[in-house]
C-alpha cells in the first residue's frame, strides 16, 4: 500500500528550483562559524548574513550524507532502519499547555506531565520513540529542556528526540546520553537520542539553530532539521512553491551539517501546513498538512534521505470526534506516504495542548493504520481453497485448523475500539470511548512499570541537570 503524490518529473522540478532558489536569493545564516564554513566550500557570504550556494555543493553534501541510519533504545536495542518507507510513530513536544486527562481542563504543562507521557508512551506498542511531551512552565525556563529530558529518559527505554534551547542545552542532553550509554563512542554506535534544532521559515537560519547543528553534526548524531512553513504566510500559499521553499530550507541545512562532519545522519521534512485564512491560525488537521507532506516523502526519496512526518495531531482544543478524524487521515496519509519519523500523536490545538487521550486514540489509529498496510496476501494458503471445499456451502470455520493458524495475524484486535452489541456494551456499564481510554490511561500509569535508570546513572543525571541550572539560570 503505497502513496506517491508527485511524478518523477514533478520531483525533479522541485530540485532544480530549489537548486535556483539557493544560488539566486540564498539563505540567511545567522552564524559566524557556519558563513566561514560556506564560504570556504565556494558559497557567496553577503551582507545581512544572506549566503547564496552553488549547486554543487548541494549535490556533494547528498552524495557524503549518510542514507538512513539504524535507531536503537537506551538498552542498545535495534528499533529499526530509519529509511526507505519503514514508518515509526513517536510523539510531539513544545506544547505548554496540557489537557488534565483527570480534570478535562487545559493547564500549563509540568514536569510530571512529561513523565506520565513518557511512560505512557512506554507502553503503548504503536509509539516506537518519544518526543517529551511539552514544554514545562513549572521550572526555571532557561533548564526547562534538561528537566524535560531527563523526565522522559527516566521513564521510557524508548528512543528520544530531544529540542533544546541553545547549544548548552545539547551539551548538557547529550553528557546524560553519554552516561546512560557508557561513554560518547558507545552513543555514536548505538544512537537513541537524535537531535532536533530547526530553521525558520522563511529561508532563516539563526544562530541558536545552527550551533545546535553544527554541534550535533561535529558530535555526530543523527540530525533532524526540519522547518515549520504555513502556506500564504511564511511561503508560498502554493503546495509546490512550498515544497520549493522546504526543500531549501532542509537542503541548506544539510549543506552546513556535511560541511562540519561528512556523513553524518540527516533527516528532512517537517510541520508542512497552512495558515488558516479565515483565523491566522497554523492547522495541524488540514488536509494539505498530510498532502504536502506525502510530497515531500516523494522528494526525500529522489536522495534517499530519511523523513519527519507529522501525524495524530489536531486542531481541536479537547480529545474529541474532530481530533479523532484528524488524527486518523493524517496518521494513515503519513504510514501510506511512507514517512519515517512521525511525530505529533498526543497534540491538540495546533501544537498548543499535549494530552495523553490523543496519545491513546493515535496509538489505536496507528494499529488500524498499520494492518491496512500490511494489504493481502495472495498465494495457496491464503487463498484458502481447499477449506473452501471443505466446509462447503452452509458450512462455517469457526472450528478449522486454517482459521486457527492465521485468525491473529490476520484479523486485527482492538484495544479501545467496542464491537460487542448494544445490550452488552450496556451490562458492562455502557462505557464510551472517552471513559475507557481515561480507565486505560489510570491502569497505565498504575501498572505499567518502564524498565529504571540504576542508581548511579540517576546521580549522574541529576548532578548534570544541577549544574546546568546552576551555571544557565541567572
Amino acid at each position: 500500500m503505497k502513496l506517491d503524490v508527485l511524478s518523477e518529473l514533478d520531483v525533479l522540478k522541485i530540485h532544480k528550483s530549489t537548486l535556483r532558489v539557493l544560488e539566486k536569493t540564498g539563505v540567511k545564516v545567522h552564524s559566524a562559524q557556519a558563513k566561514q564554513l560556506l564560504s570556504e566550500a565556494g558559497c557567496r557570504v553577503g551582507q545581512a548574513d544572506l549566503v547564496k550556494i552553488p549547486p554543487e555543493l548541494v549535490q556533494q553534501s547528498l552524495e557524503t550524507v549518510s542514507k538512513g541510519f539504524t535507531l536503537y533504545n537506551r538498552q542498545g536495542e535495534v528499533v529499526g532502519s530509519i529509511s526507505g518507507r519503514n514508518c515509526y510513530f513517536g510523539t510531539g513536544v513544545t506544547n505548554p499547555n496540557f489537557h488534565d486527562w483527570q480534570t478535562d481542563q487545559r493547564r500549563p504543562t509540568k514536569v510530571s506531565d512529561i513523565a506520565a507521557a513518557a511512560k505512557i508512551a512506554d507502553y503503548l506498542p504503536n509509539i516506537e520513540w518519544i518526543m517529551p511531551l511539552g514544554s514545562v512552565q513549572d521550572v526555571p525556563s532557561q533548564v526547562s529542556d534538561i528537566y524535560e529530558f531527563e523526565a522522559a529518559v527516566s521513564n521510557t527505554t524508548k528512543p528520544i528526540v530531544f529540542i533544546c534551547h541553545d547549544v548548552r542545552g545539547v551539551s548538557d542532553v547529550l553528557a546524560m546520553a553519554e552516561a546512560i550509554a557508557g561513554g560518547k563512542e558507545k552513543l555514536i554506535q548505538k544512537p537513541f537520542v537524535i537531535s532536533y534544532p530547526e530553521p525558520i521559515s522563511p529561508l532563516v537560519h539563526t544562530k541558536e539553530a545552527v550551533e545546535k547543528l553544527l554541534f550535533s553534526a561535529e558530535y555526530g548524531i543523527p540530525i533532524i532539521y526540519t522547518p515549520c512553513p504555513m502556506a500564504g504566510a511564511t511561503a508560498p500559499v502554493t503546495m509546490a512553491g512550498l515544497l520549493v521553499q522546504t526543500n531549501a530550507e532542509c537542503l541548506s541545512g544539510l549543506v552546513m551539517s556535511q560541511l562540519k562532519r561528512k556523513g553524518v545522519p540527516f533527516v528532512i521534512g517537517g510541520v508542512l501546513t497552512i495558515m488558516d485564512m479565515q483565523t491566522g491560525s497554523i492547522s495541524y488537521g488540514a488536509p494539505e498538512l498530510s498532502l504536502l507532506l506525502a510530497g515531500y516523502a516523494d522528494v526525500a526519496r529522489y536522495y534517499s534521505l530519511p523523513t519527519w512526518g507529522t501525524a495524530g495531531c489536531s486542531d481541536a482544543k479537547v480529545p474529541d470526534v474532530q481530533a479523532a478524524v484528524e488524527a486518523t487521515f493524517s496518521s494513515l496519509i503519513n504510514c501510506m506516504a511512507g514517512l519515517n519519523l512521525v511525530h505529533d500523536p498526543g497534540f491538540l490545538e495546533g501544537a498548543m495542548i499535549g494530552s495523553l487521550e490523543m496519545l491513546v486514540i493515535t496509538n489505536e489509529v496507528v494499529g488500524m493504520a498499520r494492518r491496512f498496510m500490511e494489504g493481502i496476501a495472495v498465494n495457496e494458503e491464503m487463498l484458502a481453497e481447499d477449506v473452501i471445499n471443505a466446509v462447503g456451502p452452509g458450512g462455517n470455520y469457526l472450528t478449522e485448523d486454517h482459521t486457527l493458524r492465521h485468525f491473529r495475524q490476520q484479523l486485527w484486535q482492538p484495544t479501545l475500539m467496542d464491537r460487542r452489541n448494544y445490550s452488552t456494551w450496556k451490562d458492562n456499564g455502557a462505557k464510551t470511548m472517552q471513559k475507557r481510554i481515561k480507565e486505560k490511561i489510570r491502569d497505565i500509569l498504575a501498572d505499567h512499570k518502564p524498565e529504571p535508570l540504576p542508581d548511579d546513572i540517576k546521580a549522574r543525571i541529576k548532578e548534570i541537570r544541577e549544574k546546568s541550572e546552576t551555571e544557565r539560570v541567572k
